[in-house]
């Protein structure tokens, strides 16, 4: 009887204790902070935060959002992680200073909570071509209505978001909230979460409403994974290692290092190509750079005492500054150009004059290359024996015998197989 009261009361008491301990773990919210382009990183980061904040059943997600824009492929996977979240999902354009321009404008738009920090502006979405130019009417009208139907679908002012892609206007943090663009403006995430506590949002599935107070922040880093892709699609990063791998290649091709210098040339090559294609390349530019490398390649080749190379340095340097529009986002450091540039020039100069020096030198054939070498004595020279050469085994013939196994000795002449040797002391 006793063991089975025991038994009852410490049910009971776990019971009437769950809620409790239920109740000791505030609930969190799940934070990301990212500042730069949109891209294929910023995108999988985004969609890994999203994630963790349903899979630890978060009370809300935030992004704290700082871009110049970026691709339209990358804004739409992050959109429809946003609408598509089993979580409230906040966009908060923010800190002071920062914006959600082009690609950023609709991401906003899409959130079920959009903010802005004082000082902040959003807008200007007005989509390009990878190439940098101008789109046609089709792709315009097609991202103007996704910015239509994005803002209907939050009940937002779908006219504005209409105009931002067709017209690329823009707005402060004030005028988005008087244009019923955004929901609030706040200066920190705390503020933000604690205004937004108890306040009910439209989704899909249903009305929510949002119990924020005493919410835990949890912030989510990109990972290695995420920070080496984000390095990757840095432009300066992505052209330094493109350029240095090509001049690795080509030295390697002409000073042959046991493939050392190629196989890293070419590994970097393909992590830059990695970041490269997802960039707004630029055709015009590409081919003035492609050429500016054929010309200072051709140097190699050609005599043509420098001027290959002043042309192909000129090519390379305006190719350089075309090969990627100058946008926010996709600018590619100058001094980068200039290091880059000077890099090739000193190098490709160096092995010019070392294949410019072999021209002059007479050639060599057969036994011909082996007179004057030193080598090492294979055995005993008593007069006869054998020697190492140019990591060659070679039938030796003493000049002042004996010569010892492992002494060194210096090449006379050769006589047809045989080489006359003496030892150096």
């Amino acid at each position: 009887m006793k063991p089975s009261l025991l038994a009852i009361v410490l049910l009971g008491a776990t019971l009437l204790l769950a809620p409790i301990a239920g109740a000791a773990t505030p609930p969190s919210v799940i934070v990301l902070t990212y500042s730069g382009p949109i891209n294929p990183a910023s995108a999988e980061y985004i969609a890994r935060g999203i994630s963790e904040a349903e899979a630890r059943n978060a009370a809300a997600f935030v992004l704290q959002l700082d871009t110049p824009g970026g691709l339209d492929s990358s804004m739409r996977d992050i959109i429809q992680h946003e609408m598509n979240a089993r979580v409230p999902v906040i966009v908060f354009v923010a800190p002071r200073g920062a914006r959600a321009a082009s690609a950023g404008c609709i991401i906003v738009l899409a959130a079920d909570v959009a903010a802005m920090a004082p000082g902040t502006n959003m807008g200007a979405a007005h989509p390009i071509y990878i190439s940098g130019g101008t789109v046609s009417e089709k792709i315009l009208n097609d991202a103007a209505a996704y910015a239509r139907s994005i803002a209907s679908a939050r009940h937002r002012n779908s006219e504005w978001a209409e105009r931002a892609v067709r017209e690329s206007v823009s707005a402060t943090s004030q005028e988005a909230l008087s244009l019923n663009i955004i929901d609030l403006t706040a200066n920190d995430v705390t503020e933000l979460l604690s205004k937004l506590d108890s306040k009910t949002i439209h989704r899909a599935d249903g009305d929510i409403t949002l119990s924020l107070a005493g919410t835990t922040q949890i912030e989510i880093a990109m990972d290695s994974r995420e920070r080496i892709l984000e390095t990757l699609n840095d432009p300066t990063v992505a052209y330094v290692l493109f350029l240095l791998g090509a001049l690795a290649v080509v030295i390697e091709i002409f000073a042959p290092h046991g493939f050392v210098t190629g196989t890293i040339g070419a590994v970097a090559v393909i992590l830059a190509l990695v970041g490269l294609i997802s960039m707004p390349i630029q055709i015009s530019g590409a081919i003035v750079l492609l050429l500016g490398m054929l010309l200072l390649g051709l140097e190699l080749k050609v005599t043509s005492h420098g001027v290959l190379m002043l042309l192909g340095l000129i090519a390379f340097v305006f190719g350089s500054i075309l090969v990627l529009p100058r946008m926010p986002g996709f600018r590619i450091s100058l001094y980068a150009i200039g290091s880059v540039a000077l890099v090739w020039a000193v190098m490709l100069g160096a092995v010019v004059r070392l294949v410019l020096r072999s021209r002059h030198q007479p050639v060599l054939m057969g036994t011909q290359r082996v007179a004057g070498s030193s080598g090492i004595a294979k055995t005993n020279l008593a007069p006869r024996g054998v020697v190492l050469v140019n990591s060659e085994e070679w039938d030796a013939l003493a000049d002042a015998p004996p010569i010892m196994k492992g002494e060194r000795i210096s090449v006379l002449s050769v006589e047809g197989l045989t080489l006359h040797v003496r030892k150096i002391s």
